[in-house]
């Protein structure tokens, strides 16, 4: 199979450097080069509990030559078994590391059990500006707008949304 490249988005509220550090240090390990975002740290969305704390949310691309199945599988075990820690209060949500395939080549659809590109692309600002800007040119599969054009007619205002500092080699 032809390498393509894919696009997915990393997501952590808790020991957030460290997730995302070792989630880099995996994807580079397992893919290669990879292209990274800025780090934004954003505040919840669409999270019903009582306490959350800031994510780091960013998005890395690279080539690879498994499927999206395989690439999903691989990104599940990158997370590990840390995803989700569930505190004794059940009104604090933790998310150890999240990821998600944004897009793979120029698929569309439920692809091999992979719905793409991000079916949530709209709808969270944290997948959508550094689409934007790594990518302003790009029509993501099945839309008619450029990252950026989605980006100027789709943010959101009440999303909090601002870039950290973060060092990784």
């Amino acid at each position: 199979m032809k390498p393509v490249y894919c696009w997915i988005s990393l997501g952590s509220n808790y020991e957030r450097h460290h997730q995302i550090s070792r989630a880099l240090q995996a994807l580079q390990t397992d893919f290669g080069e990879l292209r990274v975002s800025r780090i934004f740290e954003t505040q919840p969305v669409g999270i019903k509990v009582k306490s959350c704390a800031p994510f780091y949310n960013l998005v890395a691309g690279f080539y690879t030559n498994l499927k999206p199945s395989e690439l999903n599988a691989r990104l599940k075990k990158i997370e590990g078994n840390e995803k989700y820690l569930l505190p004794e209060d059940q009104s604090i949500y933790v998310r150890a590391l999240d990821l998600d395939i944004i897009n793979w080549d120029n698929l569309s659809g439920l692809v091999d059990g992979v719905q793409l590109p991000y079916p949530d692309l709209l709808k969270h600002d944290f997948v959508l500006l550094p689409m934007a800007e790594l990518e302003p040119n790009q029509r993501p599969a099945g839309y008619q707008q450029t990252y950026l054009e989605l980006w100027q007619a789709h943010a959101h205002t009440d999303q909090v949304i601002k870039p950290v500092d973060f060092t990784w080699p």
